[in-house]
């Protein structure tokens, strides 16, 4: 078995711009040590109602033999279950692991410092702006690092003598409502006293930018504002916001920097990462802007095109997979969509072998003796649709001992996006896609895509559950519950087929058999044995039959047969493959008793206009011919 240098990155909400940072600084820096890497994406904290049910089942994608070590971002879960489940797993294992974690890390962990940067900013405006009377604007929804903030804030005030009470603090909801109600909260009786607000981010000072200029007033010139985080928008408003670094790309550097030592033997002490100050305009400073505004501005244009371009994709996606019911014609048409993502290198869908199975309530209720999902091999993946380089390959079915196919493994040099694809808790499979370079970057949305994709596969799973009991209520309906042979219903039905298929210099049989003596068996052996025995009879039509041809029992202890043939020879073969196999079972049976049948037959010429009529006119002539042969045959039912 081979082994190629591989890390494993556990993080959620990968399309973030946090995680998608991150992400890319881990591959680039891996690749640079000579690793893959193996990115498990979950999306958990997303409103996915019943769906979000089996963000789980990410769990049982990994292959953790494949890897050298792996990299947890534990901070990007909103979902502490998930986060929970993941911590859980990663135990287990025996691998270096390095967490990316601000609080209570599990492993030696990696962290990024941009609290403390907020005392920087502070300092800052006291000391190169003169500010006396500062306050600080935090977030409710995000109280841990609020909080964290609020208190460097406070300390780098305290060290400067400076003084704050309950006035200069306010906590946010994060609307434009409460950054009105922020304003005038950190106002006197309407009347401005403060000369700089300190925001617990950029959005939250972005969005109290707004409601101050609403109000009439000028940023700096009336009072200065700072934010942390550095969004892209906030340096591309006049005047340029001041804020912290948000160095995520860095930390995934770091990270893998960190791993490739604890891979080495060297220290697992925790690390920092540490953010820097941004010194803009809306402090005060004189800032030039390196990019003018209007390439920004066509840049959102350009952000929004793709986003709407993405939101009418995935809306044709989810009406073109809504009416698919065949499982390859779906992958005929996801090929279409997988072709249309930028810069997509290769992709690959991958089903485990139970993925559609009958649930053990339907194979009790059907009586199918197909495989369901305990009994299912579990160590086997098919690779239903793969995508390299332009170009489809052929299905194939592999162990599950590594993410993918050893000859893919083997020669590629990408590292993986995997996603689970799951319908609430029903674990289906998951999708390994690359992008060429290792550059991950795709303008589709990530989530809506999946839930097209799973919600297609749930639909074939059950389609084929509504097959399986369609069938099974047919059955019921066509089929005589004791032989499985067709019943009133089931004959008359089927009749109407045979004579559709009937051709030119065709014959029509019509044959009837009874079970001999079983009002004696009955009798002397009990109902059950007579029911046996009539069961042992339909066997005996079944083996002697061909396709087309039509048994039926309507009651008591009689069989209908309709075949179809070039001449009479076709009955007598009949019937003699039917005294063969009754003969043949007797010999080898235990039973205290014989199983054996009388028959009649009579036929007629197929014609174009043939009727039920007449089927029952020849069944009418073979019942003469049955009770003449049974009066006439010596029975040796009952054994000595």
């Amino acid at each position: 078995m081979y082994h190629k240098k591989k890390l494993a990155l556990f993080i959620s909400h990968i399309y973030g711009e946090y995680q998608n940072n991150l992400c890319q600084g881990v591959i680039h820096k891996s690749a640079e040590y000579g690793y893959q890497v193996e990115v498990y994406a979950s999306n958990d904290g997303e409103d996915l109602g019943n769906y979000g049910i089996g963000e789980e089942t990410l769990l049982l994608v990994p292959n953790f033999g494949d890897f050298d070590g792996v990299i947890f971002a534990s901070s990007t879960y909103s979902d502490i279950k998930i986060r929970n489940q993941v911590c859980e797993l990663l135990k287990k294992q025996e691998l270096p692991i390095v967490e990316i974690c601000e609080y209570q890390p599990t492993f030696p962990a990696l962290s990024l410092e941009n609290n403390l940067t907020t005392g920087t900013l502070t300092e800052h405006l006291i000391l190169a702006h003169g500010c006396r009377r500062l306050c600080f604007l935090g977030c409710r929804n995000e109280l841990f690092f609020s909080d964290r903030r609020q208190k460097a804030f406070e300390d780098t005030l305290n060290r400067h003598s400076l003084c704050f009470d309950e006035q200069d603090i306010y906590l946010c909801n994060d609307t434009e409502e409460d950054f009105v109600n922020a304003l005038n909260y950190f106002s006197e009786n309407g009347t401005r006293k403060f000369d700089g607000v300190v925001c617990y981010n950029d959005r939250v000072a972005i969005g109290f930018w707004l409601a101050a200029h609403e109000m009439g007033y000028e940023i700096p010139k009336d009072f200065a504002i700072v934010g942390c985080d550095c969004l892209k928008e906030g340096q591309n408003i006049d005047p340029p916001l001041t804020t912290v670094t948000f160095p995520t790309y860095q930390l995934g550097t770091a990270a893998c920097d960190f791993l490739v030592d604890l891979i080495n033997g060297k220290s697992a002490k925790n690390r920092t990462v540490f953010a820097e100050p941004v010194y803009a305009g809306s402090c005060g400073c004189i800032c030039h802007k390196d990019t003018p505004s209007f390439i920004y501005s066509r840049s959102l244009h350009k952000r929004i095109a793709i986003l709407e371009n993405s939101m009418f994709t995935s809306m044709r996606m989810s009406a073109d997979f809504s009416h698919i019911t065949d499982i390859d014609e779906g992958m005929d048409l996801l090929e279409q969509y997988v072709r249309a993502i930028n810069d997509c290198k290769e992709f690959y869908l991958c089903l485990y072998a139970n993925w559609d199975t009958l649930s053990s309530h339907v194979l009790e209720l059907t009586g199918s003796s197909g495989e369901n999902a305990d009994t299912a091999d579990d160590h086997s993946v098919l690779l239903k649709l793969a995508l390299k380089d332009g170009k489809r390959l052929p299905e194939c079915t592999f162990k599950k001992t590594s993410l993918l196919p050893e000859f893919l493994q083997k020669t590629s040099t990408s590292s993986y996006i995997v996603s689970p694809l799951y319908f609430e808790d029903r674990a289906f499979g998951y999708l390994a896609f690359s992008f060429r370079d290792n550059q991950v970057n795709y303008d589709f949305k990530f989530v809506e895509w999946i839930m097209n994709i799973t919600q297609f596969l749930e639909n074939i799973r059950q389609v084929k559950h509504t097959r399986v009991l369609t069938e099974h209520l047919e059955d019921i309906y066509m089929k005589d519950v004791l032989t499985g042979l067709y019943n009133h219903h089931g004959f008359d039905h089927y009749k109407e087929k045979l004579l559709a298929s009937a051709a030119e210099g065709d014959f029509i049989f019509a044959m009837l058999f009874d079970l001999d003596c079983l009002k004696v068996i009955n009798d002397s052996f009990g109902h059950k044995e007579g029911d046996f025995a009539l069961r042992g009879i339909s066997q005996a039509l079944r083996q002697a039959g061909s396709e087309g041809d039509i048994f039926a029992r309507f009651s008591g202890d009689e069989f209908f047969c309709l075949l179809k043939g070039k001449n009479e020879q076709t009955a007598k073969d009949f019937i003699l493959k039917v005294n063969s196999y009754l003969e043949s079972y007797n010999r080898l049976s235990s039973k205290p008793y014989n199983i054996s049948a009388s028959g009649g037959y009579a036929f007629a010429p197929y014609t174009p206009d043939m009727q039920s009529a007449d089927i029952d006119a020849l069944f009418a002539e073979a019942d003469k011919q049955m009770y003449t042969n049974k009066k006439s045959k010596v029975k040796e039912v009952l054994r000595e």
